[in-house]
């Protein structure tokens, strides 16, 4: 439920900002490219708080609140990899390729390194 209603406030959030406008009529409008997400434990489907996200080839990175959701604001268009990683799980990376003025919603599961 918590991933349904995510989903629908970044369409909302997506779809105001695709129609925002300057102040400067002269001016293009800022592009408003976002990754968003929510990571959580792939056995018991719980969010994990405090997860290192990074933009890999770049010095961008966030960690997740408590409710496992990340955000990455202003992302410029190209192709990144997304690593998430924190201690007792097996780090992930997932490859997204990023376009203007879009929201990316990626959803991770991270593995504990403990479960078999």
């Amino acid at each position: 439920m918590k991933a349904f209603v995510l989903s629908i406030t970044i369409m909302a959030i997506s779809m105001a900002s695709a129609f925002a406008t300057t102040e400067n009529p002269g001016e293009p409008a800022v592009a408003n490219t976002c990754i968003s997400g929510i990571i959580i434990d792939q056995n018991t489907g719980e969010a994990l708080t405090g997860v290192e996200v990074k933009l890999n080839g770049t010095e961008t990175r966030t960690y997740t609140d408590f409710d496992g959701k990340f955000v990455f604001d202003q992302v410029k268009p190209g192709k990144y990899s997304v690593e998430a990683n924190i201690i007792s799980y097996q780090p992930v990376v997932q490859s997204i390729s990023v376009n203007t003025n879009e929201l990316h919603a990626l959803n991770l599961q991270l593995n504990n390194v403990g479960d078999k």
